[in-house]
């Protein structure tokens, strides 16, 4: 009997662990979720980054099993640096370091 209480009592603190993911900072999350968006456009000749005023990463919230991550970036040649041509894309890291 006492076994199987140890053995719940694991399981209910490594799916606790798993849904709120301590690991998953706030710091890792903005660098991932760059790296993959990078990743993305690295063999594009006129592709999208964050190379543009006041692009990157706007919000980073914490959700169960990770991250949620918005990104500010432009893509192509802009008429002017200005936020009306800039899009956003919100990106999941996951409690694997994992980008959706």
């Amino acid at each position: 009997m006492k076994k199987i209480i140890f053995i719940v009592a694991g399981l209910i603190l490594i799916v606790s662990g798993l849904l709120f993911s301590p690991w998953v900072t706030e710091g890792f999350a903005k660098q991932r979720a760059i790296n993959a968006y990078n990743d993305q456009w690295k063999n594009v000749q006129d592709g999208c980054g964050f190379n543009c005023k006041d692009c990157g990463v706007k919000t980073s919230e914490k959700t169960l099993l990770g991250r949620k991550v918005v990104i500010e970036y432009a893509c192509g040649l802009l008429p002017s640096d200005s936020p009306e041509y800039h899009k956003k894309k919100e990106l999941f890291v996951s409690f694997l370091g994992t980008v959706h």
